[in-house]
């Protein structure tokens, strides 16, 4: 049967059909009128805000998988299976940080749809930082947030075992497709699905598809991306798929949930603030108004972010083994032991740039663009921007093993957009 999506009587109806749902959206289980709002942002799903007409804290989310890419439309088919892994993804963050995932109500594998909490009080945190907005959690729940979830999901805390079986379960092939495609080949080839400004100098694009320290560094971060499977990912961690207010975080959408490299999530997270940081050139300019100082506020949240989950993830580590005695490099020299974690997180650093590069790099000149880049009415000065953006993913990508710590990286971001020259 061909898939339609629920008009609001239908999908009134059905929630009412659903004791725990009827529960959260009408007072003493009495019916009322409903309020369906599908708010969806077009790229993947349908997504509904559905709120009691007349008691309006009584609201849930409802969420389904058509089975095509929403951005595209039904000529490029997608599994609805996705939504499994979005529902399983959830579940498990949930459980290991639930006050930062939002509640699952209900899950329907029939209809490939979630519902869940409706976090009413927050915003999409991409709409907060373009309009200059600080956030003072916001930081340190993610560093929190992304400790748990990459500690959690690894061979550092799971017996190899549990490790295997859960990577067998989390096994997300098209939407992992999508993500190798859009992110890490598509960019650097004269593809379709390309899209970027007319402004944007030739000599930018050319550079992306010839230049042979970039375009090796960008297939090294692919193989990672396809081979090194150490956590479970939430896989598509960018500013609008966080919700914010002045006390809490919450992390939405890990439909492109899988087994990958820790770098990913931490990297695509810093790329957007790296974007929101360049970006505010123009959107801090609105009304005469000044952009440095919360370029500057944008910025110390990335050094927040890697060094507060940094600290955590190896305080969990160190704890995990004592606790358990099971150390990962199989000895009990604590100089031995401290000296692996200081090479591991090198690592991990250089491959969270190096992703954050090509995350920055794609949402300059392939499918599926950020508001604060789009929303720049002047095509030249959007232009000016993005070249900006670029030259800073390369750098990320190119000199990610000699950039050893987080400041650096706000160093490397001052100095591009200082940077007036153009590629050559």
């Amino acid at each position: 049967m061909e898939f339609e999506a629920f008009t609001a009587s239908a999908l009134a109806d059905y929630l009412g059909g659903i004791a725990d749902v009827r529960a959260r959206l009408f007072e003493d289980d009495a019916p009322a009128d409903l309020d369906i709002a599908e708010v969806g942002d077009g790229n993947l799903n349908y997504v509904y805000i559905v709120t009691n007409a007349k008691a309006r804290e009584h609201s849930v989310v409802v969420k389904q998988a058509p089975p095509f890419l929403r951005l595209v439309g039904k000529n490029w088919p997608l599994s609805c299976q996705r939504m499994d892994h979005e529902v399983a993804a959830l579940r498990r963050f949930g459980a290991l940080c639930p006050q930062h995932v939002p509640c699952v109500y209900h899950a329907d594998e029939k209809r490939f749809l979630v519902v869940m909490q409706h976090l009413a009080s927050h915003r999409i945190l991409r709409q907060g930082l373009m309009d200059g907005v600080s956030y003072p959690l916001f930081a340190q729940h993610m560093a929190n947030y992304l400790a748990h979830t990459l500690f959690h999901g690894s061979d550092l805390f799971l017996a190899p075992d549990i490790k295997k079986q859960a990577m067998s379960a989390s096994v997300n092939i098209e939407l992992c497709r999508i993500t190798e495609d859009l992110v890490f080949t598509f960019p650097y080839e004269d593809h379709s699905s390309n899209v970027y400004s007319a402004a944007l100098p030739a000599s930018a694009i050319a550079r992306l598809r010839s230049y042979e320290p970039l375009r090796c560094a960008a297939a090294d971060m692919k193989w990672a991306f396809m081979n090194h499977a150490e956590t479970l990912l939430h896989g598509d961690l960018h500013t609008g798929s966080i919700m914010v207010n002045a006390r809490e975080t919450y992390v939405i959408d890990p439909e492109f949930a899988f087994y990958g490299p820790m770098g990913f999530d931490i990297g695509a997270l810093i790329a957007n603030l790296l974007l929101a940081y360049f970006s505010r050139d123009y959107h801090g300019r609105v009304d005469g108004g000044d952009p440095r100082a919360y370029q500057e506020w944008l910025l110390e949240q990335a050094v927040t972010i890697w060094n507060g989950f940094s600290a955590t993830f190896l305080t969990l580590w160190r704890e995990h083994e004592s606790r358990s005695g099971k150390r990962f490099i199989g000895t009990a020299e604590t100089r031995v032991g401290e000296a692996y974690r200081a090479h591991f997180m090198r690592r991990l650093l250089a491959d969270t740039l190096g992703f954050a590069g090509c995350k920055m790099i794609r949402r300059i000149v392939g499918m599926a663009k950020v508001a604060e880049i789009t929303r720049i009415p002047d095509a030249q000065l959007r232009a000016q921007i993005e070249v900006r953006c670029l030259r800073c993913a390369e750098a990320l990508l190119v000199q990610r093993a000699a950039l050893t710590d987080i400041e650096q990286v706000t160093l490397l971001a001052r100095e591009t957009l200082l940077d007036k020259s153009s590629f050559s």
